[in-house]
């Protein structure tokens, strides 16, 4: 984060903390849009993700005399945003951490080339291929590649086994690789020149699983 806007943070929040509206109005003029993003990447519900955040500022507004932000605030928000996003799929008990295979049909993957070729970067792909993996799936490799947990944090946060973590790991991989090798590893290399250290932890598995 750049100092001016850590110190237009620290002004919102002694703001908030003060019981202004327009600090809290501040912040979610700046932040709601990516809150959204981030919820909906979890639920795949528009509407919900709507619903989560909005409960994120709410909570923020209410907790406000004695919030403790010791990271920057957008992270401190994302991190709201996501545990509650995890609480929604918890309770609806949508799925189970099973070892069952991913199954894909030839429509499924004739769609999935059609994205690719309409994809822009390398991480347009990657963002389409990880929305379209099974919702189990998807959650262990976002706790993993966008949280930045280790396989022990996701086994404590969702009470499952850390050989069930790797097997939906390598699963989710395994859907990237294909939804990317359109590209040709000459592609791969050259996008992955450019990405930073925590993007190239995510992009290397791929890169040496098809080279």
């Amino acid at each position: 984060m750049n100092n001016t806007l850590e110190s237009v943070e620290k002004e919102w929040l002694t703001a908030l903390k003060n019981g202004s509206q327009q600090g809290l109005k501040k912040i979610f003029n700046q932040y709601y849009k990516y809150l959204l993003v981030t919820a909906n990447h979890y639920v795949a519900d528009t509407e919900k993700a709507k619903d989560i955040v909005q409960d994120v500022f709410f909570e923020l507004w209410k907790k406000r005399e004695h919030l403790q932000v010791n990271t920057s605030l957008k992270a401190y928000l994302r991190k709201a945003a996501v545990n509650r996003s995890l609480n929604y799929i918890k309770s609806q008990k949508r799925f189970h951490f099973g070892d069952e295979a991913i199954e894909m049909n030839l429509m499924d993957r004739e769609e999935r080339a059609d994205q690719v070729l309409e994809a822009s970067d390398l991480q347009q792909v990657v963002n389409r291929a990880v929305d379209s993996l099974p919702e189990r799936c998807r959650l262990v490799y976002l706790l993993s590649r966008k949280e930045h947990l280790s396989h022990k944090k996701i086994s404590e946060q969702l009470d499952i086994s850390l050989k069930t973590i790797e097997n939906q790991m390598t699963k989710a991989l395994k859907v990237i690789r294909q939804s990317v090798e359109a590209y040709g590893i000459g592609s791969l290399l050259a996008i992955f020149s450019y990405y930073s250290l925590t993007a190239k932890q995510a992009i290397l598995p791929l890169l040496l699983s098809i080279a």
